[in-house]
């Protein structure tokens, strides 16, 4: 080979590098770009599926608020046309109940109800009807005269009745399945000891001696489908013996089989929905045992997260 030829030959060589730097750097944009994309619809699904479960949820409140509606319009019109007083009292309910199924129109119209809001507007109808109940009842008390539903209307009550005892079941369930969707489950917990120092700050240790309380500490994790504020959480820690650290009136009930347990301590939280740490600590005058410790969490009822940890 000639000088001239090998000389020729090194711009090929060179060219071909750099083409082959310009293709690994476009397959190293595209793969980012790919994964940008699938990190993005991934939370786009997940904010979809909360979404839905609350719209879900609305839903079924704001169909139970107009089946018992419902049930109390035809409860209070029963009495009707019976005696003048008496029809006096159903008028001033019949406009309350008016006032009532317009607020019933406006969240139909816009979707929306907390469970809180739910109760309360439950709850007003049950007291609507329960007054008019007692009313009736004073009534006959006091005119010494026989007051009865209108069978008719007994007839369409009893059915609005089962009808409503199926949606009743209907809502216990999504409401459960809801109740568990908002629960705030810890992503991490840090379970251990802890002593003062002389500088009064505290410092962790796993030496049963020096140990002067237990500390139980975790992340509460960002949550769209849980209402916001306060969120209690309750603390049970049990000793390697398997006896819980606390005394007989901590008693809490498990969601799941109604069973009651005994709690150690509760630390709450005032929740906006945005990812937070809580921490809650026991204390007692007899030192602590050596072994291994079990530290369980609940909300509402629900076991959220456990941990283990030992003192030495």
């Amino acid at each position: 080979m000639t000088d001239g030829q090998f000389q020729n030959s090194e711009p090929a060589t060179s060219k071909g590098n750099n083409r082959s730097i310009f293709y690994i750097l476009i397959l190293v944009l595209l793969l980012g770009v790919n994964i940008f994309l699938y990190i993005k619809y991934s939370q786009k699904g997940t904010e979809n599926t909360q979404l839905i479960e609350n719209l879900n949820a609305d839903s079924l409140r704001i169909d139970q608020l107009n089946t018992e509606y419902n049930q109390a319009l035809v409860s209070i019109e029963s009495y009707k046309g019976q005696n003048a007083q008496l029809d006096s009292m159903i008028a001033v309910k019949e406009k309350e109940l008016k006032q009532y199924k317009n607020n019933l129109a406006s969240l139909q119209k816009s979707k929306k109800i907390t469970d809180e809001e739910f109760k309360k507007q439950s709850a007003a109808l049950q007291t609507m009807v329960s007054d008019l109940q007692n009313q009736v009842a004073q009534l006959q008390q006091q005119n010494n005269i026989l007051i009865n539903k209108n069978d008719s209307i007994g007839k369409t009550l009893a059915a609005q009745i089962t009808a409503n005892d199926k949606l009743n079941a209907d809502y216990t369930v999504a409401s459960k399945k809801v109740a568990v969707g908002s629960l705030l489950k810890p992503t991490t917990i840090n379970a251990t000891g802890t002593k003062s120092k002389s500088s009064g700050k505290e410092d962790e240790t796993n030496n049963a001696k020096k140990a002067e309380k237990l500390k139980v500490c975790f992340d509460v994790p960002a949550n769209d489908v849980a209402d916001a504020g306060e969120k209690t959480f309750y603390v049970r820690i049990i000793k390697p013996e398997g006896i819980t650290l606390g005394n007989a009136t901590g008693i809490i009930t498990k969601a799941e089989d109604g069973s009651q347990i005994q709690y150690s301590t509760t630390t709450t939280v005032d929740y906006s929905n945005a990812a937070t740490n809580a921490c809650a600590y026991w204390q007692q005058t007899e030192p602590y045992a050596k072994g291994i410790y079990t530290a369980e969490i609940y909300q509402d009822g629900y076991l959220v997260g456990t941990q283990k940890f030992e003192l030495k």
